[in-house]
């Protein structure tokens, strides 16, 4: 079985303006409103691409994340909270293709609260099970509260991905998790390196082996993906796709890693495949999601990964 927990979704609200100016109205031209979050992103993927996948997480006022999974048909467990479910807004630049976020930090949620979620989700996993610890953490919630469910599921023999920032991520690198999925930003963030510097970063991810942690997937945007574990290192190039939205690769491609790894890929297969899923992603506008077509045809023309170690 593979989870996506989400602890903080959240509603996108995706705009486009033809060129954004600090000093004058900019005009939407493109607009739409869809539940979003990291956790709600690797749980679609996982029903688009493998028909799999429970979302475990909060609910809000009117009960928005159960209505909208509904209709899509994922299935879910979901603790009520009290408060509004927060706006994330993305404004995209047509002319430069650049966006804008500004995203709002949640609803507060109590120690009991939280403590009954991961209860849950503790009862549900069993050994071999997969799951996927992503996303910000909600108001009310401790720095180590990804720290501590990756102890706890390690120890259950299940196997952890992590996709989170700053002190939460600090937190959870002590546990040992299963693996780690961090862009260019956030690696550097992490590590002080450049993803473009590849012998520099793979450098930096022995260091991130040393520590516990068994395997890293840094995606690098146009330059595609490596995956290090202690064993070895692997490099795919990106799909040649036209680039209409980027907002949820990441999060595809954490979902394809799960989808392989539960498969009993290996590591180049597995990153194969995750880098196609991601492309599906990259090649829908906005944060629409990749779909199971597109990234079987784009399996077909990405190359066997090469060693990189």
């Amino acid at each position: 079985m593979i989870y996506a927990l989400s602890l903080n979704p959240c509603l996108d609200k995706t705009a486009a303006v033809p060129c954004f100016s600090l000093d004058a109205p900019n005009r939407i031209q493109v607009e739409r409103l869809d539940l979003g979050g990291k956790g709600v992103n690797v749980a679609r993927v996982l029903l688009e691409m493998a028909g799999e996948g429970l979302l475990m997480g909060f609910d809000y006022a009117g009960e928005p994340v159960k209505t909208a999974m509904e209709k899509e048909h994922i299935p879910v467990w979901l603790l009520p909270v009290s408060g509004d479910l927060r706006v994330n807004m993305k404004l995209r630049d047509l002319e430069t293709g650049h966006t804008i976020e500004i995203n709002e930090r949640g609803a507060e949620v109590s120690e009991a609260q939280l403590q009954q979620l991961m209860d849950e989700l503790l009862r549900r996993c069993r050994p071999g099970d997969w799951v996927s610890l992503s996303g910000s953490l909600p108001p009310g919630a401790k720095a180590d509260t990804y720290a501590n469910l990756c102890r706890s599921l390690r120890e259950k023999g299940c196997f952890v991905a992590v996709d989170c920032d700053g002190p939460a991520l600090m937190a959870a690198l002590e546990m040992g998790p299963s693996l780690l999925k961090p862009n260019a930003q956030e690696f550097f963030a992490l590590t002080g390196v450049q993803a473009s510097d590849l012998p520099a970063a793979l450098a930096a991810c022995r260091k991130l082996h040393a520590k516990g942690v068994q395997m890293i997937c840094l995606s690098r945007g146009e330059e595609g993906a490596v995956l290090s574990t202690a064993e070895g290192a692997w490099e795919c190039p990106a799909a040649d796709v036209p680039a209409l939205g980027v907002q949820g690769a990441g999060d595809s491609m954490l979902a394809g890693l799960l989808i392989a790894f539960s498969r009993g890929y290996d590591a180049p297969k597995a990153l194969r495949y995750a880098t196609a899923v991601a492309g599906a992603s990259v090649m829908r506008p906005g944060t629409l999601l990749g779909q199971k077509a597109d990234a079987e045809r784009l399996l077909q023309q990405l190359p066997i990964p090469r060693s990189c170690f």
